[in-house]
């Protein structure tokens, strides 16, 4: 058997504890650890927690590149709240957008990405800012929704969605509304 290359700070025992810790296989991890690694060798040798800017990660992630979300998931996902990434965090991403993280998880995670203000609930501006971003195309305002047409969908997903009647959607409505939706868990997706 050849040898397999090793990483500062990924003994067998962290890859075991990232295992049992995240929804990824050992081959999952290894593989992202490669490409974390390759950002820049030398700052990892130093420091294992080594947090990467947004644009190194974005550079080696292509998956993150054209996401209409990206400046959500380095907000979620950032442990630090600075917008960059250690290793750790790059695996929580990861492991709530692989085919194995249970709907509920993954539906908790979703929550945080679209509660762009940050205030626990999705409101009807949370919901036309959401449809914004998956309309708009840079300079294109071809598929951009005006404002009446994006305040009427988001009154008629609020109006669906009443649980309550806090005119919101809270964390526990959003697990229940992605419960409903069959194609929620294979959306909320990205391949490795």
């Amino acid at each position: 058997m050849g040898n397999a290359k090793s990483y500062p700070g990924l003994t067998q025992d962290v890859l075991e504890d990232y295992t049992n810790l995240t929804y990824l296989s050992k081959g999952e991890i290894l593989h992202l650890m490669k490409k974390f690694y390759s950002i820049n060798p030398d700052k990892l040798e130093a420091d294992y927690q080594y947090r990467f800017s947004k644009e190194d990660i974005v550079n080696k992630f292509e998956v993150l590149r054209n996401n209409p979300f990206q400046d959500r998931l380095f907000r979620v996902f950032s442990s630090h709240d600075d917008g960059r990434f250690s290793f750790e965090d790059l695996l929580d991403l990861c492991s709530a957008m692989c085919p194995e993280c249970p709907l509920e998880v993954k539906a908790a995670w979703a929550f945080k990405v679209f509660d762009l203000d940050d205030d626990n609930q999705i409101s009807a501006k949370d919901i036309c800012q959401i449809i914004d971003r998956l309309t708009w195309t840079g300079n294109n305002r071809s598929n951009f929704l005006d404002r009446e047409s994006k305040a009427k969908i988001a009154e008629i997903i609020l109006e669906e969605t009443k649980l309550d009647s806090s005119g919101s959607i809270g964390l526990s409505e959003f697990k229940i509304m992605m419960s409903r939706i069959p194609e929620f868990s294979s959306s909320f997706y990205f391949k490795l």
